[in-house]
Formats: structure tokens, C-alpha cells, sequence
């Protein structure tokens, strides 16, 4: 199941401050709204106890981290999910908004994971991992890796949150060459650090801890011969720091194929000049799971797709994707252009016939296949012109839209998403 939500409602209370009374938000109110409001949908959809996967929740203010997690244990006692707390305010002015994806049902085994406090009834786990098998396949979901306190700098801090990573991948009996998928969180992302620049630091700092990973080597199709690197996201936060959340997979399935994608209308990121960074941004365009027998139901939206054992199915991770041609932006200073690049550029990338070209044939998957997509909005003035592509384009689609920075200062909107094509 994919969900996004945010709260109903701005609910507001009266501050009695030196006996002056006042308005002000009551963020309480709205974070369990918005949680007993997910913990609804769940039931109703046959998620409630025993499932697991990975949230992401966007702050407005990251000092209410504590607040929210403190309520979701309250309302989500026994749920087991990777929680990350993204410095990132919803483009809709409210408090809090939140991403869910879910696993559960007949046939899953949480092999290991933590509810939101931390705590295991049997043992005291890594508070950023659940680990879930289901279908034969073993996912592993971790959110909220972060440089410890000693180090400075962008490059520092950015490859201690690698480094926190790779050791609770070992820890879980993962290996860092079976990441399908990372988010990056950078704060201050385009500023100047010295006589470089942030983001150019983690890419720095990213293309260094990756060395020459073979990612994936097991699940590729046997033709494949191309560079691979795990999906990904590098986006704008609204402190100074950086986190990391992040997915990986472990099968002994024959018939399942892991293949990155890449777009033949755009430069791979892998591939851009020294202009852009001196050391390329070290992501696929998207990384393919296909699944050739044995097919789940995935909900989204309050839509279910029906059992399809006979059929295969591919689940397609869509890297954070921007109004580029080639390895040039476009549309400078058109919100509403640089949208509906975007969406084109998503649509080629995972359509059925770039499927093919990459070994996965047969499907066919367009935009209509997205279960759960992300906007990151530059600037909050655009927000409605950006929705109005989005929702346009994207009618039936879950929407989640932050205010976020994102690598380029031309650049005024990225997105990423997960398409389900059968």
C-alpha cells in the first residue's frame, strides 16, 4: 500500500501568555489527526496489525520530531516502519504531511524490525530498520542514517551518513551492492561550502563511498552491460544537515530481474560534465523490479490491483527526475513548462517500449501506472501552477508536494515516484 496524507484541518488553540490570549496552532492536534486519520485507511484496507515498510515524515519545524513520534506510537503501537523526519515543509502551509509504504498481509514474515520508539518486544534494534520477507524476497527498509557529531562539512557529514548506512546494511545480513533505493536530504543544498558548492560535496562524497560497487550483479539480466547505481533522490532540507533513508532487496528468486533505467532523451546523471560536478551524481534514472510469476496485490489510493498469479509485474522506483534534455534545464523560469518536462521525461523513462530496450519486455507502463508520486516545489508562489500540470496529468495519483531546494538554481521542481505495471 502507498499513502501520503497530511491533516484535515490547521487546528488552532489559545495560548494564555502573561494573560494576554492568543491564537496559535495546535500542532498536537493536527499531527494525531493526521495519524489516526492514516490508521483509518489502513484498516480499512487490511492493513492493521503486522505490517511494515518505511514512512517518511515532512516538518515543517524538525524540533517537533520528538512530538510525532511520541504520538505514533500512541496511535500505531504495533506497527514496525523505518521512519526518516525530513526538514522539508508541505507546500500546503501545513505542519506535517507524511508518505507510507506498506507491506503486509498473508505470506509476510517481519524477519526484524522496531516500532517507531525503538523498541522490539525480543530485542533493541537499530532504530532506522525494518527487514520484511514476502513473496520470497527479503526488503530491506532504513530510514533516518546521519553523521555522527565530530564531523564537519558537507563531504564529512555527507559520507558519515553513508558510512551509518553501509554498517546497519552488514548488521541486517545486507550488502551495500544491494541498494535499490536512497533518498538524500541535504540542507542549505545549492550554497556556496568554501570554493565549492553542497551539493557537489555529496556527489563527491557519494561517488567516493560508492568505489566500484557492482550493484546489483546478481539480479541484472544476463545481456546487461551497462553502469549501475541505486535509484535515487538528492533534494533540498530546510537545516544544515544531511539524512539518508533507503531500500534494498535480497532474493534467491530465479525470476526476478532488478534493471536501472535510463532515459534516451537525457544525459545519465553518471554521465554529466565536470560543469555540473566535478564528480557526477552517482544515481540511475529508475531501478525496475521485475517480477515474472507470482504477482501481489498493491494498493494505492483506495484502488487495488486483483491478484495476478499468471502474469508478472514490474514495481519501477523513479529516481528524483527535473526539466532536463540531454544534460541541459529547460524552460528557464516556467513552473508550469518545467512541470510538464518532467512528466514527459518520467513517461519515456518508464514506458513500455524503454522497458524493453533495458531487457524487461511485454509491459507496457506509462503515467498512469504511478501508484505514489512526490513534487518538490523551489518556490511556494508556483505551487498551484505546478499542481495544476500534476493533477492534470496525474488525476487518480496520491500527491505529495513540499517546498524544497533542488540542484540546480534554474531548476524549479523535481519529482519522484513508484509505477506498478503488470
Amino acid at each position: 500500500m502507498f499513502l501520503v496524507g497530511e491533516p484535515e484541518e490547521h487546528y488552532t488553540c489559545q495560548n494564555d501568555t502573561q494573560g494576554q490570549g492568543r491564537t496559535v496552532p495546535d500542532y498536537p492536534r493536527q499531527i494525531r489527526n493526521l495519524l489516526e486519520n492514516v490508521k483509518a485507511v489502513c484498516e480499512k484496507e487490511g492493513f492493521t496489525t503486522g505490517f511494515a515498510g518505511i514512512i517518511h515524515f515532512f516538518l515543517a519545524d524538525v524540533g517537533m520530531k520528538e512530538l510525532v513520534r511520541q504520538l505514533a506510537c500512541e496511535v500505531f503501537p504495533d506497527i514496525l516502519v523505518a521512519p526518516t523526519f525530513v526538514p522539508q515543509a508541505p507546500a500546503s502551509g501545513a505542519v506535517i504531511a507524511l508518505e507510507l509504504w506498506a507491506v503486509g498481509g498473508e505470506g509476510t514474515r517481519i524477519v526484524r524490525g522496531v516500532g517507531i520508539d525503538g523498541n522490539d518486544d525480543d530485542e533493541k534494534f537499530a532504530e532506522q530498520t525494518t527487514i520484511v520477507e514476502f513473496n520470497k524476497m527479503r526488503w530491506f527498509f532504513g530510514g533516518t542514517f546521519r553523521p555522527d557529531l565530530g564531523s564537519i562539512g558537507a563531504y564529512s557529514r555527507s559520507s558519515d551518513a553513508f558510512i551509518d548506512l553501509d554498517a546497519t546494511l552488514f548488521t541486517e545480513g545486507f550488502r551495500l551492492d544491494q541498494l535499490l533505493r536512497t533518498w538524500i536530504y541535504q540542507g542549505h543544498l545549492v550554497l556556496e561550502e568554501g570554493k565549492t558548492q553542497r551539493y557537489k560535496e555529496l556527489n563527491r562524497a557519494r561517488t567516493d563511498f560508492f568505489g566500484d560497487t557492482k550493484f546489483l550483479k546478481k539480479y541484472l539480466p544476463k545481456k546487461h552491460r551497462g553502469t549501475v547505481y541505486p535509484a535515487s533522490t538528492g533534494i533540498g532540507a530546510d537545516d544544515c544537515d544531511v539524512v539518508i533513508s533507503a531500500i534494498a532487496l535480497d532474493t534467491k528468486r530465479k525470476d526476478v530481474i532488478v534493471v536501472p533505467l535510463e532515459n534516451p532523451n537525457q544525459t545519465s546523471a553518471f554521465d554529466y560534465g565536470a560543469v555540473y560536478s566535478p564528480q557526477s551524481p552517482k544515481f540511475s534514472r529508475a531501478m525496475a523490479v521485475s517480477i515474472k510469476s507470482g504477482a501481489q496485490s498493491i494498493k494505492s489510493g483506495g484502488r487495488s490491483g486483483a491478484q495476478s498469479p499468471d502474469l508478472g509485474e514490474c514495481l519501477i522506483f523513479v529516481s528524483g527526475t527535473a526539466s532536463i534534455v540531454d544534460s541541459e534545464s529547460q524552460h528557464i523560469e516556467d513552473p508550469a513548462k518545467q512541470t510538464e518536462q518532467t512528466l514527459d521525461n518520467i513517461a519515456v523513462l518508464i514506458d513500455g517500449e524503454n522497458l524493453a530496450r533495458h531487457g524487461i519486455p511485454g509491459i507496457a507502463c506509462g503515467l498512469g501506472n504511478l501508484v505514489c508520486v512526490r513534487v518538490y516545489v523551489k518556490r511556494p508562489a508556483e505551487l498551484e501552477l505546478i499542481r495544476q500540470v500534476c493533477e492534470r496529468r496525474l488525476p487518480d495519483v496520491p500527491i505529495l508536494y513540499t517546498i524544497a531546494d533542488v540542484c540546480r538554481p534554474e531548476l524549479l521542481v523535481e519529482i519522484e515516484g513508484v509505477a506498478l505495471a503488470r
